[in-house]
């Protein structure tokens, strides 16, 4: 008997490892290299192909890879430290794993990942732990603080991972992918002593007996560069078919969005980077495409304002509604503010909206249960789901509440440096 997840639930329904590496190769090449394993999620986000091209465009832009490996923008052992501090926040213990090895890897010392700070990385850890819960408790003091010892343009690479780790941790949390026993052997005796354990992420099919660990986690050296430059074309490639017609430049990425999806998400115009602007904006229209959803655009919006109301994001909640306004135009205004009712109500008294589908209630109800962190998805909401979302559905909908996660992280931080709201 498995656990109670979804993961376990749509073991049956993933996309064989050796097909990803057939279509994929060098994207899983290029992540192995950064934390040592292919994710045992990447079988999953393949059920909805959007889900894997919306991953694979946030992880290497986000991070600034191959050119954070080599020493460019912020120091890459406190990108890893704030990647970490936050899925530790956020209580996803996959990612907490995963984001060890990482920053380990990237240099970062085992005694900042137990909380023995120099004062740079504490104004890291502050900052990510403030964006990583939910709701967020960003303010002011921590750009502030962190503002003493870095650049601002290194700050926002910092940032962006930690935004990054807001789409991973909503996804692997909420879906309860399993963890991979190397990534277990990897930092169990480091971070297991300040409370970390595999929780719902170790399967009973995962024999740990299997695995040995082989000593320190490797830090980064000229071969890892070299391995990564050689699989940085292949990857480039892909990455190019998938980001056709989407700037890099504020204003062109903007109108790109205005005209495919019919709102620009002024976030956008905040950032400084390029790239982390070309991949939010690819990913955006992705998951906003009317040809490439499963799920149906009104669910789509309706799940966003729940999500936006859990984790009190006003912002959130104005673009979401703005959304269904120009998205799905057919949903009353009273049944919004019904489900929107209903996102805040306690577990034990909230009532399904009248005039919902049955797809689109049990959409809202997995948004509910999944928008909290950790998420609160038990049997009851694993059951109600496999019964009226098919596979592809379920992956779309932990998806896209994945990348309103990064966006809510995006904003709460900008909104402490700039005042968005």
């Amino acid at each position: 008997m498995g656990p109670t997840t979804l993961a376990w639930e749509l073991r049956g329904h993933t996309v064989e490892m050796a097909q990803l590496h057939k279509d994929y190769k060098p994207m899983l090449r290029l992540v192995r290299e950064l934390i040592g394993v292919v994710p045992n999620c990447d079988p999953y986000l393949e059920i909805w192909p959007a889900g894997f091209r919306t991953y694979n465009l946030l992880v290497p832009n986000l991070l600034n890879v191959p050119q954070l490996l080599l020493g460019q923008g912020a120091p890459k052992d406190l990108v890893g430290l704030g990647m970490y501090v936050s899925s530790r926040a956020a209580e996803c213990m996959y990612c907490s794993a995963h984001t060890c090895s990482f920053a380990l890897r990237r240099g970062a010392s085992a005694g900042a990942l137990v909380g023995d700070y120099t004062p740079v990385e504490e104004a890291v850890a502050m900052l990510a732990h403030a964006l990583g819960s939910v709701p967020t408790s960003m303010t002011a003091a921590y750009t502030d603080e962190i503002d003493r010892y870095l650049a601002p343009e290194d700050v926002e690479w910092v940032v962006m991972g930690i935004a990054l780790m807001g789409f991973l941790n909503k996804f692997m949390d909420a879906m309860g992918v399993p963890l991979e026993a190397e990534a277990i052997h990897d930092v169990a005796d480091l971070i297991e002593p300040t409370g970390w354990n595999t929780g719902k992420h170790l399967w009973d099919d995962v024999d740990l007996d299997d695995h040995h660990a082989d000593g320190a986690v490797p830090k980064d050296s000229l071969g890892t560069y070299l391995r990564v430059l050689r699989h940085a074309p292949g990857a480039i490639k892909l990455e190019s078919s998938w980001t056709k017609g989407v700037s890099g430049r504020i204003g062109p990425a903007l109108m790109m969005l205005e005209d495919k999806v019919g709102y620009a998400f002024p976030i956008l115009a905040t950032l400084q980077h390029k790239r982390a602007v070309k991949a939010i904006a690819a990913a955006l229209r992705e998951n906003l495409d009317p040809n490439l959803t499963k799920l149906g655009l009104p669910a789509k919006c309706m799940v966003g304002l729940v999500f936006a109301k859990v984790v009190e994001d006003e912002m959130l909640m104005s673009e979401m509604i703005q959304l269904a306004q120009l998205l799905a135009p057919e949903i009353d205004t009273r049944l919004l503010v019904d489900v929107g009712k209903y996102a805040v109500y306690p577990a034990e008294f909230a009532e399904i909206p009248r005039g919902l589908s049955s797809r689109e209630a049990a959409a809202i109800m997995l948004a509910k249960a999944a928008s909290t962190s950790p998420s609160n998805v038990n049997e009851i909401t694993v059951s109600t789901v496999i019964g009226h979302l098919t596979p592809a559905q379920i992956v779309e909908t932990v998806v896209w509440l994945s990348v309103l996660q990064m966006l809510h992280r995006l904003y709460a931080y900008y909104d402490a440096r700039i005042g968005l709201i």
